[in-house]
This record gives C-alpha cells, structure tokens and sequence, in this order.
C-alpha cells in the first residue's frame, strides 16, 4: 500500500517545478511550454502506461524539428533534476531539525569509515550545470525553514540560469576535470568539519581517491595524472591550513604589541609561528622531498602549540584543529589508490626497461617520501584481475623494486567467479610464507587487505550469484587471515546501483561479520559522491548509521542461517548463475545489447576520462561493467538483478518455498537481496524495455523472443518476492518509495521515447541529454 508524501515535500515540489513551468514559458513561448505540458499530462495519464501509447508518443515527436525535441529532452531532464534536488533539501531539512534535538550519550565501538571515491563514468551530468544545482539546493533547504516569498524570485533566477547550460557533458572530461569535481564537493569547508568532529569523537572518518591513480584500462593515467590529483588536493588543504593560520595569528597581533614583563615569551611564540609560516609556504606545491618538508611543517606546528600551552596555560583551538587536519591527512593530500591489471604488473617485472606507466608511478612515489611512509599519499596498490598468490607476490615484487621493502600494502582485488570462489586458496598459499607474514607486520600495520568486486561479478554471473560468493569469500577469508595473526580488511568495491551492490547503507551492511564493520572501506563513485557531499547532513547520517550497525553487530552477529538455508541459497545461486550466463551466450542477446540499447553510442557520451567501453565486437567478456550496467538502467529493463530468479521459483516444490521464507527470516544476506529485488522491480517499465526492441533493427522472431521471455520472467520474479515475503507490495519496507517511484516514473518516459529518435538519427546532442535525464528520473546513470 503506496503511502502519501510528506506535505512539506509534496508543497516544495510543486513550487518549484510551477516555477520551472514558468522559465520554460519565457525561455520558449507559449505554444512551446503548451507542448510540454501536454506532453506531461499525457505520460500521466493511463493511455501512456502501455507500449502502443508509448509508441504513439514517439510517431507525434518525431515530427518535430531537432530543437524543438533537444527542449524537451532539457525541460523534463532538468524537471527530474529539481524533483531529486527537493527530495534531498527535505532530507536535509529534516536531519537538520534531528540534530537539535539531544542524542544518546551510550557509548559507541570504535572504528574507522573510509570513502574510496572513483570517477568512474558514472556522473553524466555537466559539471557547470551541478553547480546551479547546488545554489538550488540550499534555496529549497531555505525555503523549508523560511518559507519567504523572495526565494520564488531566487528560485526563477537561478532556474533560468541553468536553463542555459545542457544537463549533459559536452565534452570528454580529463582525469584532472574529475579530480576538481571531487576535491570541489569532499573539501569544502563544512565537510572538512565532518572529518574534524569525527576525529575528535572517535570514529574517524577518512576518504581515498582512485583519481589520478587508477591505471587499471586507463591509457590517460600515469605519474603526471598522480601528482596532478595529488597537487590538486593539496592546494585545497593548503588553503584552509592557510585561513586557519591567519586566523591564530590576527589573535596574536595586540599581545606582540605587549610591555609587560612577558614580552620575551611572546616574542618566543612569534619566532615559532614565523617557522610555521615559513613551512607552510614550503609546502604549498608537491615535488621530490615532499615529504620531509611536510614532517617539518607537523613538527614546527607541534613546537608553537606546546610554546602557546606554556605561556597561557591552553591550547589553541586554532592550531588543534589544523593539527587534527594534519592527522586526518598526514600527507596534507588526499591519498590515492593505485589500481593496475596482475598481468601488466608481471610484465613490468619481465621487462623493467619498458618503464611502463604503473612503474613510474611507483618511482615517482618513491621520490615524493624517500624517508618517510608512502602511505600518506598512496594507500595502497590494488591488483586487478588476481587470480593467484603469484599474482600477489609480484605486486609485492614490484612494490619492493622502488619502495623499499614494499612499504605499500598489495590489496588482491577478487571480482571474478574463479578467483571468489578461490580467495581463500590465494590468500592462504601467499601467507604460508613466513616472509609475507613478516612484511604485513613491519610494513602494512598488521592488516591485509582484499578488495572485492561487485561490479564485475555481478556482470559476469548476476546479482544473487555475485553476493552469495561475496559473503561465501569474506567468511573464509576473515578466518584465514586471523589464523596468522592478522586483521582482515574488506575494501567493497560496490557502486550506487543495486546492480553493481549498491543500495540503502543499511541494506549493504546488514550481512557484514563484525571484522568489515570495525573498517568499513568502501567506493563511491560518480552521482552518489555529489548525492553524500553536496548536504554533509546527509553524509554525517550516512556515519552515524554504519556506527549504529557496527555497534548492533556487536550485539547480535550477521545471520548466516542453518546448514539447510545455507544449502538452498548456494541451489539459489547456482540456478540464477546458470540462467543469467545462458542468456548472455546466445548470440542474438549480444545483437540485442547493440542494437536494443545505447551500448553502441558510449564513446559518445563523454561521461568520464576513462574509455566507457573497449575496442571491438560486442564481447560479454569485453563489456565493461558500468556501461553495462547503464545500458540496462537506460532501457528501464534492469536485467542483471533479477534474471533467473522467476524460473526458479516456478519450477520449486511447496515444501521447498517454504524452506526459502524460512531462509527470508534467517539469512540477512538473503533478506537484504530479496529487498533489492523488490524495490528493482518496481521501477522496471517493460514496456519502455519492448519500445526498444520494436524500435530496432532486431528480426521480428528475435523481439517476439525476448519479450516473451523478458515478460515471463518478470511476472514469476514478483510472484517470488511476494510468496517469500508475504507482503503484496514490492516495497513493504518503505512504502513512501513506492509512492515516490510511481509518481517519477511517468516522466522519464519522454527522455527514453526521445532517446529511440536520437539513436535512430544519429542525433548525438539529444542522445547525451536523454542519458543524463533518464539517470536524474532513475537516480542512478549506471
């Protein structure tokens, strides 16, 4: 049973897109904002919720000029856009309201939060237009506690401005674009207050970039882009240091002024603080020595707060905080992740006159802290496509060549069904030698690291399948590595959509053991980095909730189920493993990908410095998992997380359906996919999916196929999810999410019917702006 919005919501909503109506009638005209409208009332209405009346929609469109349909394009992309940016002003508004109000005082586990941010071509958005959006943004978080009628003149304002810039990317964004979209939104000053107050409350909260450092299929990566993005960071830190500073000092001003008899000693704070000028100018650019200098810059920091403490009796608030800072980012850097394919670093090792470009990283590394730790600027090196402990020992090989004794932590990354299944073989034949053991001890803080994919796994088997070897993998894993003395750390390389493991923190977290709790180390990539950073409300409710399910974990452990869940969900995955990689075997499924979906237009997206796809025929081993992931988001058909879940059930026994409800109650990983289904499969159109097929050049037997079968499969899938929870609503959970999904999806059909006549004609700046519409109306490109 759908539940109403909140009146607050609903009343912004429509306030702000009445507005927009109203830039849209001066921007074009009347008979123009007439179209639209009708346009809108029409996909509304009960005639546009099937294929045919789909289809009619397009016949009407395709008789306009290309203007006149690039308008539409922009007036329902940016209406989505203004609907998502009321719906996180009301969050907002509301966490702000929350935080007035007392909090507990019980005390909480200890442990860390570390953000791995991506630039991934997940953010298809221009950058110029975010930041209009973000004016808007805080416009209706004002407008909810205000409520002033010269807000509506702002609002039109900056309504009209945005109005003037496509919601799209023009042009493809260079490594060093995606590293300023980062540092603009992560080190803004309310932000770095987050870091400060979580450092001083004791759960540290720490973010990583792969920007700039993620070689991995990225021929525009190397030593330049790493200290590029390096540089780019510290300039920003640099600054605040800088603000801070001046502050301290203005306060110093009227006692150097001083004739009392503690004259000498003020003049020995101000020598101290002049040193800690001179520093900091010394570090304001990064190049060889980095380090040192950055040392130096700490002690001196050090020095004048002790000076200040002895001659008054009390620290600096001033200078505390820039040595908490200091703390944070030790490296006054946002550190990198590096990221490169095992197979290029064995070649590296084989032929190390190449120079390749993940070997000059390392040297470049290597000179930025000749004596100090290179941890303060890269956290790590994360080996792709491990499969082996050879594959470890020759990250750690290649570490050891320019790092001195492999200062930096090898972190195997397992995304493949073979190496997940295999991950506790690897790990346990690369710590079998005592002098790995020894290593992780000295160098790497006791702990080893695994990355794990979600992505790529999920691509390759589905989503169940993926999950179910995920927690298969982390459970031997964790004791594995404890067995040697040593603390496991799981990196979740997970995205925004539930299809590449994403999803609700808490639905993400709920099947952790402890061990992935007490270091939650995760990625966020693309729209979810602007979607957290852009209100720290947001960001600081999404912390307190991963503490809150550490300290619940604490209580009651992950529920893994008995020997007989455990059984009938490894059935589970092996079934939908085997339906979804049939599918993906026959050949007309690769035809469907190509000619059924923007897969063939990704080079012209321009969404992220990163090729969006590889050269060649369409290959499933060859997609990559984002583009692949968008292809299915684009179309509105989802497919990777439910596929094969419907013909399985159908063909199960009464006895065992029962023995998967009793699994719903005892499994938290399967609670949690079963959720993931549910809230997948309500914002599934498969009539929006079928326009594409009908709209191809597919064979007629081949589309009569696959909506025969995409249809069948749909309805079994509900049927499932609603036997297992005994619930008629997909979204019993959160039922104003349901509500929320049917009234936005009707308006995303226009960018989907606009995005067929785009790749029909070729029509690439209509096509771009239908992507990035249709990712506002899903909040999620892929």
């Amino acid at each position: 049973m759908q539940q109403q919005l909140a009146k607050e919501l609903t009343s912004l909503v429509d306030w702000s897109v009445t507005e927009l109506g109203h830039v849209i009638r001066a921007e074009l005209g009347t008979a123009a904002f007439n179209r639209i409208e009708k346009i809108r009332r029409y996909v509304k209405s009960p005639a546009s919720n099937h294929l045919q009346g789909l289809l009619k929609l397009k016949m009407q469109l395709e008789k306009l000029t290309d203007q006149e349909r690039f308008a539409i394009a922009h007036s329902f992309a940016l209406m989505l856009e203004l609907i998502n940016a009321c719906e996180s002003a009301y969050r907002t508004h509301r966490l702000e309201e929350e935080s007035t109000t007392a909090i507990d005082n019980e005390p909480h586990s200890y442990g860390r939060v570390i953000h791995v941010l991506t630039a991934h071509p997940t953010e298809s958005r221009n950058s110029d237009i975010l930041f209009y959006l973000r004016k808007i943004h805080d416009l209706l978080v004002q407008r909810l506690s205000t409520g002033q009628d010269s807000q509506t003149h702002q609002l039109h304002a900056l309504l009209r401005m945005a109005w003037h810039l496509p919601m799209s990317k023009q042009r493809k964004p260079s490594v060093m674009d995606e590293a300023e979209y980062i540092y603009s939104l992560v080190l803004q000053d309310n932000v770095i207050e987050i870091y400060l107050q979580q450092r001083q409350e004791r759960h540290p909260f720490y973010i990583r970039t792969w920007v700039g450092g993620d070689k991995d299929g990225h021929p525009g990566v190397n030593e330049k882009t790493m200290l590029g993005s390096l540089g780019m960071s510290r300039l920003r830190l640099h600054q605040w240091i800088s603000r801070q500073f001046s502050q301290y000092l203005s306060e110093l001003s009227p006692l150097v002024r001083s004739g009392l008899e503690q004259r000498k000693r003020i003049q020995t704070l101000q020598r101290h603080a002049r040193q800690v000028k001179v520093h900091l100018a010394k570090v304001r650019r990064i190049s060889a020595g980095d380090a040192s200098r950055v040392h130096r810059l700490t002690e001196s920091l050090q020095q004048l707060s002790h000076e200040q403490s002895r001659l008054f009796g009390a620290e600096s608030e001033q200078l505390n905080r820039i040595r908490y800072l200091l703390k944070i980012f030790p490296g006054l850097v946002v550190p990198l992740e590096l990221r490169e394919d095992s197979s290029l670093v064995h070649e590296a090792l084989a032929h190390p006159n190449k120079r390749p470009n993940i070997t000059r990283m390392l040297q470049t590394l290597a000179r930025l802290c000749p004596d100090h730790s290179p941890r303060n600027y890269v956290r790590g090196f994360v080996l792709s496509q491990c499969e082996s402990a050879q594959d470890i020992d020759a990250g750690v090989r290649l570490s050891s060549r320019f790092l001195k004794d492999s200062r930096l932590p090898i972190v195997p990354l397992f995304e493949s069904s073979h190496s997940l299944k295999n991950s506790k073989e690897i790990i346990t034949e690369f710590l079998g030698k005592a002098k790995n053991v020894q290593l992780i001890k000295k160098h790497w803080s006791a702990q080893i690291e695994v990355m794990l994919g979600y992505s790529d796994s999920a691509k390759e088997n589905g989503s169940f399948p993926s999950r179910y070897l995920i927690q298969s993998a982390i459970g031997t894993l964790e004791k594995t590595i404890e067995a040697h003395g040593l603390t496991p750390i799981f990196f979740h390389g997970s995205g925004g959509s539930i299809e590449r493991g994403g999803g609700s923190i808490q639905e993400q977290t709920e099947w952790w053991p402890l061990s992935a709790l007490k270091t939650v180390k995760m990625t966020v990539q693309g729209e979810m980095i602007y979607r957290n950073y852009n209100s720290p409300a947001i960001l600081q409710r999404q912390l307190s909730l991963l503490v809150k399910n550490r300290d619940a974990r604490r209580k009651k452990p992950a529920m893994r189920g008995s020997a007989k869940t455990e059984k009938a969900l490894r059935t589970l995955a092996d079934s939908v493993q085997t339906s979804y990689q049939n599918i993906l075997k026959q050949e007309d499924f690769l035809e469907l990908i190509e000619k059924a979906t923007p897969y063939s237009f990704m080079k012209d997206l321009r969404m992220g410095s990163r090729p969006s796809k590889r050269q060649g025929p369409v290959q499933i081993k060859s997609l990559r998992a984002i583009p692949w992931v968008l292809c299915w988001t684009q179309t509105r058909a989802l497919f990777p997380t439910w596929w094969g879940l419907g013909a399985f059930w159908k063909n199960l026994t009464a006895t065992e359906k029962n023995q998967y409800r009793r699994a719903f109650k005892e499994s938290s990983m399967f609670r949690t996919y079963i959720k993931a289904v549910g809230f997948t499969l309500e914002k599934i159109e498969l009539d929006v999916f079928f326009m594409y097929l009908r709209s191809s050049k597919l064979s007629a037997s081949t589309i009569a196929k696959y909506e025969k079968s995409f249809r069948t499969e749909y309805v079994e899938a509900i049927k499932c999810v609603r036997e297992i929870t005994g619930e008629r609503s997909l979204l019993w959970y959160r039922p104003w999410l349901e509500t929320s999904i049917s009234l936005r999806s009707p308006l995303i059909h226009p960018l989907n019917v606009l995005q067929l006549i785009a790749l029909e004609n070729k029509d690439i700046k209509l096509l771009r702006e239908t992507v990035t519409g249709v990712a506002s109306g899903m909040l999620t490109t892929g």
